[in-house]
This record gives C-alpha cells, sequence and structure tokens, in this order.
C-alpha cells in the first residue's frame, strides 16, 4: 500500500509538471528543443562545478521551467517581432515574479521557486526582478542564465539573429562578471570549446 501511495504521488507529480510545460510551450516561444538543449548544457555545467545529485536533479526541472511564470503574458507581446516598448518589456520583466507565485503553490516543484525568481538576475545585480548579485543568486539559476544565453546566442530569436562560435565566446567574456558569474563562464566555455 505504502509503494502504491509512493507511485501515485510520483505519477501526480510528474503530470503537474508536463502540464506546466505544455502550456508554456503553448503560449511562449519556447520550444521543447530549447528546453532540451538548456537542460543539457545546463547539466554539463553543473557536472564540472561539482553539483551534488540533487542539485542537478533541481537543475534540470528548473531548465523546464524557469519560464514558467510567461504563461500569463499576453501572446501578443511574447511573439511580437522587433523592439518592445517599455511598457512591454516591463510586463515581460513580471515573468520570474509569476513563475515563482506558480511555483510557490505547487508542491511539487515550490522547491524550484526562488531559482525560478532568480533566474533574470545579472551577477553585478543589474538583472531582474530583485536586483541581487553574486553568491545571493542560486548557483542552478546562475547556469540557467548562461545556458538559456547560449541556446539563444546559437539559434536566434524573433529579434536576435544568431552568433558564430566565436562571437558567442568573445561575448561570454564580455558579459563575465556583470551579467553572468565568471567562475561558470571559464567552464561553460571550455564545455562549449569542445562541442
Amino acid at each position: 500500500m505504502y509503494r502504491n501511495k509512493l507511485a501515485q504521488k510520483e505519477r501526480i507529480s510528474s503530470s503537474v509538471i508536463f502540464a506546466l510545460e505544455q502550456a508554456l510551450y503553448e503560449k511562449s516561444n519556447e520550444t521543447k528543443e530549447h528546453i532540451d538543449r538548456v537542460r543539457d548544457l545546463s547539466i554539463k555545467l553543473g557536472k564540472s562545478v561539482k553539483l551534488y545529485e540533487s542539485q542537478l536533479n533541481e537543475l534540470s526541472l528548473l531548465a523546464s521551467l524557469h519560464d514558467i511564470g510567461k504563461v500569463a503574458i499576453s501572446e501578443t507581446i511574447l511573439s511580437k517581432e522587433g523592439k518592445l516598448t517599455k511598457k512591454e518589456w516591463d510586463v515581460i520583466k513580471r515573468h520570474p515574479e509569476i513563475g515563482f507565485n506558480i511555483a510557490s503553490s505547487s508542491p511539487q516543484i515550490a522547491h524550484i521557486a526562488k531559482a525560478i525568481l532568480a533566474c533574470h538576475e545579472n551577477f553585478d545585480g543589474s538583472g531582474y526582478p530583485m536586483g541581487i548579485a553574486g553568491e545571493s543568486i542560486p548557483v542552478i539559476s546562475r547556469i540557467i542564465l548562461i545556458s538559456d544565453a547560449y541556446d539563444v546566442m546559437t539559434r536566434g530569436r524573433l529579434y536576435k539573429d544568431p552568433m558564430s562560435k566565436d562571437d558567442k565566446i568573445k561575448e561570454f567574456k564580455r558579459c563575465a562578471g556583470s551579467q553572468f558569474d565568471p567562475v561558470l563562464v571559464e567552464k561553460f566555455i571550455v564545455i562549449i570549446s569542445t562541442t
């Protein structure tokens, strides 16, 4: 009976996460392929800095749901071609808080709620929504920021063309210490240089 309850709890947890992922795919320009690439890169970086297995599991889940707050943002803003207005950008910048609220209300993912909130914080404190810096940002959030940025640089977005490998490495070096954790950037450059 105890095993049955555990199995049922795990199925419910998986179905909640699956439903949230599907909502994100349908609502935003996030794709399963993008999430898979971010997850793979994040796990490689997490292993290179010797994260614990529990942290790697949280990192994998965070890769899937770091932008879950976008489900509450208007599709016209999310899919807009060209530059966003200041008002539209202010709306977009609310998605980490929305994601935090969604995660906090779900026992299956509440343990990554603070990491969701911090996924757009920059190492120098210039990010959003809280403006926290350095080690105050959860390490898994700092890893997702790097992996997500790399995938955007590689694939491009509606408003950004893809970058060459050399340009991506230059961009990471340029932004090390400001946008990105400089120690993680060093490790990440080693990873992407060998692939």
